[in-house]
C-alpha cells in the first residue's frame, strides 16, 4: 500500500487495483510501438463538444483495430483469472464466446456508452453485465491513455474552465468524482481514471449541479487524513473526493488515491450524498 488509511480495506482490494494499474501501463507501452491516433484541435472544436455535450473521443472517434482490441481483451481475461480466482467461470464463458464477439461493434457501443446494447449481449452470453463492462472498459484503457496523451499538457496549461461538465472528461467522456487541489495555487482539477486526463473546473462549484452559492458547498476529512476530502453540495447532495495537495506538498498517484478513497464514498452514502449526475 502506499499509505495508512484511517479504514481497513477490503481484503485484497486495493492490491487488485494495484495490479491493474500497472498492468494497463504495460500495456500502454507496448502498444505505443504499433498503435497512434490522429491529434485533433481540441479547442477548435470545443464549440460542438459543448453544443452536444459530448466528448473528443465521441465527436472524432478512435481507430482501433479490432483485432488489437480482441487481443487486449483476451489478455485482460488470463489476468483477471489469475488475481481473481472467482471470476474463473465468467472467463471461462467469455473464452468460449470470443468468437461470437464482434469488437468493432464493441468499440462503438463502449464511445457511445450503450447500456441496454451491453445488457442485451451479457444476457445472450450469460455473463453479469456489469462485470462484462468491466471488462470490456479496462481493455480499452491502454488505448485511450495512448488516445488522450497528446491533450493532457494542452488542457492543463490552458485552462479548460469553459468545459461546462466538470463531472464528465472532455477527451474520454467518462464520469469522474475525483480531484485534486494544486500544491501551487489550489486550483482545482478533475481527474479521468479511464484516460488520466486532468481538467480545470471552478475551486467551490458543485460539479454534480453547478451551485456555487456560497456556504452551500462544505466539506470533511477523517482525522489524521486530512489531504483526502469529501465535498458536498446542500442543493443537489452530490459529493466529491479531493486530494489537497497543499496538506502534504507533493503530488500523488491520482488512480490509486481515488480507489483508497472508498471509505469517503461510503461515508458520503452513509450521509445520504450521490456521485451520479442528472441524466
Amino acid at each position: 500500500m502506499n499509505r495508512q488509511t484511517p479504514v481497513d480495506l477490503p481484503e485484497g482490494y486495493l492490491e487488485f487495483y494495484m495490479n491493474l494499474e500497472s498492468w494497463e501501463n504495460e500495456q500502454e507501452i507496448i502498444l505505443k510501438k504499433s498503435c497512434s491516433f490522429t491529434k485533433h484541435d481540441i479547442h477548435q472544436l470545443l464549440p460542438v463538444m459543448k453544443a452536444n455535450k459530448l466528448s473528443l473521443l465521441q465527436i472524432k472517434g478512435i481507430d482501433i483495430k479490432p483485432e488489437q482490441y480482441r487481443e487486449l481483451f483476451c489478455k485482460f481475461l488470463s489476468l483477471l483469472n489469475r488475481l481473481r480466482s472467482q471470476t474463473s467461470v465468467v472467463v471461462d464463458t467469455l473464452f468460449k464466446n470470443i468468437d461470437h464477439l464482434d469488437f468493432d461493434v464493441i468499440l462503438g457501443k463502449l464511445i457511445e456508452d450503450d447500456k441496454d446494447y451491453f445488457s442485451k449481449l451479457a444476457l445472450a452470453i450469460n455473463v453479469p453485465d456489469e462485470l462484462f463492462v468491466f471488462i470490456l472498459d479496462h481493455s480499452l484503457r491502454p488505448f485511450l491513455r495512448i488516445y488522450s496523451a497528446p491533450y493532457q499538457k494542452e488542457i492543463i496549461n490552458n485552462g479548460f474552465e469553459s468545459w461546462d461538465f466538470p463531472m464528465i472528461c472532455p477527451v474520454c467522456g467518462a464520469k469522474s468524482n475525483f480531484s485534486r487541489l494544486r500544491v501551487n495555487d489550489g486550483r482545482r482539477f478533475m481527474f479521468c481514471d479511464r484516460c488520466f486526463t486532468e481538467w480545470e473546473t471552478k475551486y467551490l462549484q458543485c460539479v454534480r449541479c453547478g451551485n456555487d452559492e456560497p456556504g452551500t458547498i462544505k466539506y470533511i476529512t477523517i482525522e489524521h487524513d486530512e489531504a483526502y476530502q469529501l465535498y458536498y453540495c446542500e442543493k443537489c447532495k452530490g459529493y466529491l473526493k479531493t486530494y489537497d495537495e497543499r496538506q502534504t506538498g507533493r503530488s500523488t498517484d491520482l488512480y490509486i488515491a481515488n480507489i483508497e478513497t472508498i471509505y469517503l464514498d461510503m461515508l458520503a452514502k452513509a450521509k445520504g450524498y450521490s456521485n451520479h449526475d442528472f441524466d
